[in-house]
């Protein structure tokens, strides 16, 4: 039995569960045993060798459920090794001044513990799974997918050894 990887994703309309899925299926396939589930599911993260914590953006910030599980497993996060991903429209186009935004947007999380490595992804926009008043405000903006399976897979597998030890 592989080394225990918990993948925690707090995600609102979707997309950043299909991300915390392609990163969890990466790190299996390497050797690793892994769970992947909603941060609000996640009741304790004692028994896990290592943690990645992944979000979905809304209003420039990451979500609340991801804040409160943060600030919820603070000190057994302080235990182990940690990374984490951010998926936004603004790494839309991986340019310096998306990636800067993108970085500042973890910053919550990054206060709590310093991770191993940091993924920022392209999110995800289609407008029959989004609600309220966010589903309002994005009316006018075209559906769109800028998710780059190829660069999260990549990621997977370069921040896995940084994770744990795979025999």
């Amino acid at each position: 039995m592989g080394k225990k990887v918990l993948i925690a994703y707090g995600t609102a309309a979707g997309s950043t569960a299909e991300v915390a899925q392609a990163i969890g299926e990466e790190m299996e396939k390497a050797g690793a045993a892994v769970e992947v589930k909603a941060v609000e599911t996640v009741e304790n993260i004692s028994g896990y060798d290592a943690v990645v914590v992944g979000s979905s953006v809304r209003a420039f910030r990451i979500l609340g459920r991801t804040r409160r599980f943060m600030r919820k497993h603070k000190q057994a996060l302080r235990e182990v090794p940690a990374a984490y991903f951010i998926v936004c429209l603004t790494m839309g186009e991986d340019k310096p001044e998306n990636i800067k935004q993108a970085t500042g947007y973890a910053k919550p999380m990054i206060k709590i513990k310093e991770p191993v490595g940091l993924g920022l992804f392209g999110g995800c926009l289609k407008h029959d799974t989004l609600t309220g008043a966010f589903a309002k405000s994005m009316k006018g903006v075209p559906e769109q997918d800028h998710r780059d399976w190829d660069k999260i897979r990549a990621w997977s597998n370069e921040i896995l050894p940084k994770l744990v030890h795979i025999d």
